[in-house]
């Protein structure tokens, strides 16, 4: 059975396979890649050595976005992936041992795997992503299966297992749980499960007792213990993995060339997919001034014209990474502040990085004004360029180089037009 593509793709299960699309990977065996390494890249098994990944990544992309079904995805990506050779049974050199063996390439039902599997993983990391940002009000995870015939025995046990978001249990028995797992989990609230209850659903809050086998990669020799009813090779998290590789591919802007993290700033599919939403919820935290994940965070990046009128100044910046800290946030936040810009704003900070007015410099200092309309008077937000400073996510620190936002407020328009602020992006 295909996986179910609902008509308009999840945002975040677009943000999970984008963020996989940044590292295309060529394997020759499925054992090649394992577990959680699955959530950082994309691979499909005996692509080694073959011009397909490209094609294949952006034919599941297209569906994604799209919520086109297999058969679409099958008819247009088979002409493509015949005309380049990877078709059929075909005599095949192993990279690692050098050994000739014969192996089935493509096929109609190599596409629906493929297929089914990378929506599948998509998807969960989407949920995923919903389940983190909901978890206050939602805190429990409900384990469904669908009960028919075709559903694993361990799976089908499964059915109506509830425990927290947070729960131990969930690092490998979240679905999917194998090949052609159809399993899904469901954010539930303490109303949902009492609502469930009344109805008659018979919930199970009781951690089920699992049995394990040990597996042997003929790869790499690795023995493994599998718990049984989860195939070799997914006993982790897809959706959790995949979350945490979205968040990470947004947080190594800070890190990437300058020239490569604005043009994946200026991505319309990729930085926004992980930004947004995320942003926005670390900044409720921060603004509440409890303790949160990250002291930073990165808000943007700056635009690909931005960093080409710097270069053509002389300018050379150590990142294009934009980055707020919940000390900055609080501050900006001051109720005593006069000209305070308003909280939503700032809340959409990434979004208003993306589309300023203008951009200018200050000569005097080298810091960037980014200008917004706030309405009645233009916004202005402070960014200093190669901004040293000291990073921490959970309990790690880190010195980084970033350019960071330093404050923000209201500005009159006249003073926009100083001789010592040059335009570098953008129009007043």
């Amino acid at each position: 059975m295909a996986a179910v593509v609902e008509p308009l793709a999840a945002r975040d299960a677009i943000a999970a396979l984008l963020a996989r699309g940044k590292h295309l990977d060529p394997s020759f065996s499925w054992m090649d890649v394992w577990e959680r390494d699955h959530a950082a890249m994309l691979t499909v098994a005996k692509s080694a050595g073959f011009d397909i990944l490209t094609d294949i990544y952006d034919a599941l992309r297209k569906a994604l976005e799209a919520g086109t079904t297999f058969a679409e995805f099958g008819r247009d990506l088979t002409p493509v992936l015949q005309e380049k050779g990877w078709w059929g049974r075909q005599r095949v050199t192993d990279p690692l041992t050098g050994d000739e063996q014969f192996a089935q390439l493509g096929s109609s039902r190599r596409l629906r795997t493929i297929f089914d599997t990378n929506m599948r993983v998509s998807y969960a990391s989407g949920h995923w992503a919903s389940f983190e940002r909901n978890k206050a009000t939602r805190p429990f995870l409900r384990y469904v299966s669908i009960l028919d015939d075709r559903t694993r025995p361990a799976h089908r046990a499964r059915h109506n297992l509830v425990l927290p978001v947070d729960h131990p249990y969930w690092e490998k028995w979240a679905p999917p749980c194998g090949w052609n797992c159809r399993c899904t989990l469901q954010a539930l609230s303490k109303r949902d499960i009492d609502r469930l209850t009344s109805s008659g659903e018979k919930l199970v809050f009781e951690v089920p007792a699992d049995t394990e086998r040990a597996f042997v990669n003929r790869r790499t020799g690795e023995v493994t213990k599998v718990p049984d009813g989860i195939d070799p090779g997914w006993a982790y998290n897809p959706g959790k993995e995949g979350y945490r590789a979205g968040l990470a591919g947004s947080a190594k802007l800070a890190t990437a060339p300058p020239a490569m993290a604005a043009a994946a700033g200026a991505d319309p599919h990729w930085l926004p997919q992980l930004l947004d939403d995320e942003f926005a919820r670390w900044f409720d935290g921060a603004a509440a001034g409890g303790r949160v994940d990250r002291s930073t965070v990165v808000a943007g990046a700056l635009s690909p014209d931005v960093v080409e009128a710097l270069l053509a100044r002389g300018i050379v910046p150590a990142s294009a990474a934009i980055t707020v800290t919940q000390k900055r946030v609080m501050h900006m936040l001051r109720d005593v502040k006069s000209a305070k810009v308003p909280t939503g704003l700032l809340r959409d900070l990434p979004q208003m990085l993306r589309s300023p007015r203008a951009v200018l410099r200050d000569q005097d200092n080298g810091t960037l004004l980014y200008v917004f309309d706030a309405g009645d008077q233009p916004a202005k937000l402070i960014v200093q360029l190669d901004f040293r400073s000291k990073a921490r996510r959970d309990a790690k620190s880190e010195e980084i180089i970033t350019n960071a936002v330093r404050t923000a407020g209201l500005v009159e328009e006249h003073n926009l037009r100083e001789p010592r602020l040059e335009l570098l992006a953008g129009s007043l």
